[in-house]
């Protein structure tokens, strides 16, 4: 199996599966920037996702893992925050397949203050801590029906931070 290496998120070698949000430095052009007495603080320009959302938390293990089955929302947009540690983002284009594909399978490493939000029908696996188990939030529209885990095509994929020998 060859591994796919996970790469830091960037808006734009995100942009065919969402949107990337950078709140940790005042230079994103889709967040706006204020400042006070002692603190500074931005918002994302538009609302983070299409509609009102559901707040979750989701804790995973560590990177390296085989990322073997994936889920999409087909009526949902889904954000996930990074916030003290950094997460693995394994994913695969939104499509009408029954299946994600092994070979489209892509990671990205998302840092703390950085947000992304995946377009509605991308596959995704639930995020891995970069190195070592770690919780992250998301936001997504609950209730809209069965998000099934499916399996992925052709086989599991190993996902992995770097291209040395995988733990």
């Amino acid at each position: 199996m060859i591994p796919v290496v996970a790469r830091p998120v960037t808006a734009e070698n995100f942009a065919r599966y969402g949107k990337v949000y950078d709140l940790a430095e005042a230079t994103d052009a889709g967040v706006v920037w204020t400042k006070g007495d002692g603190w500074d603080d931005g918002f994302t320009r538009t609302p983070l996702i299409d509609s009102p959302g559901h707040l979750g938390m989701t804790r995973g293990s560590s990177a390296p893992w085989s990322c073997a089955a994936m889920e999409r929302h087909p009526l949902t947009e889904e954000a996930l925050f990074c916030t003290a540690e950094p997460i693995v983002l394994a994913v695969a284009p939104a499509s009408e397949a029954d299946a994600p594909d092994q070979s489209e399978i892509e990671a990205f490493i998302i840092v703390p203050g950085q947000t992304v939000v995946m377009h509605k029908n991308v596959w995704h696996d639930a995020c891995r801590g970069a190195t070592r188990a770690t919780p992250y939030y998301w936001m997504a529209v609950c209730g809209l029906g069965e998000s099934p885990w499916i399996q992925v095509k052709g086989g599991p994929r190993q996902v992995q931070i770097n291209d040395g020998p995988a733990a």
